[in-house]
């Protein structure tokens, strides 16, 4: 099988010891954060950056810096998770977090799953209300500083 579905998926946030090398990641301590329902996206994309001669009018364009994202991460609010305290206790500070994605993608039955590391702050932890129909939940928005190192599947 070449695609998965993303149910399984888990996220931990970790210390704020940043990491740079997978070791480093892995060493580190996490709480998993609790009753999650969408991770959104992560991963790096250039900025454009335009160039125009005057000889062709002709818009030339080159990759500029890279910047790996805002991940959304949206959980059903749960004022007991640890996780999720450790999340709104992490918005109130300047720091960066290292932070771990675990993917239900193992391709063996004895295999492991693909881990995503990286180290951002959160930016933010909104509490969405709703209606009568819905589940409170939160948003807690992670702005990515770092490169997202993969360790890929067995």
């Amino acid at each position: 099988m070449t695609v998965n579905a993303a149910g399984g998926a888990r996220y931990f946030l970790g210390t704020t010891d940043l990491a740079t090398t997978v070791d480093q990641f892995a060493a580190d301590s996490y709480v998993e954060v609790g009753e999650i329902e969408d991770l959104g996206q992560v991963g790096d994309e250039a900025s454009v950056i335009t160039f125009t001669s005057l000889q062709d009018g002709r818009v030339r364009k080159f990759k500029g810096p890279r910047d790996a994202g805002t991940m959304t991460i949206v959980c059903g609010d749960d004022t007991s998770d640890e996780g999720q305290a450790a999340m709104v206790a992490a918005q109130e500070t300047k720091f960066d977090f290292n932070m771990k994605v675990i993917l239900n993608d193992a391709i063996t039955l004895d295999g492991t799953p693909t881990i995503l590391y990286f180290y951002g702050k959160v930016m933010g932890d909104r509490r969405n209300i709703g209606n009568v129909s819905n589940i409170v939940k939160m948003t807690f928005n992670i702005g990515v500083n770092s490169p997202i190192l993969v360790v890929p599947a067995t």
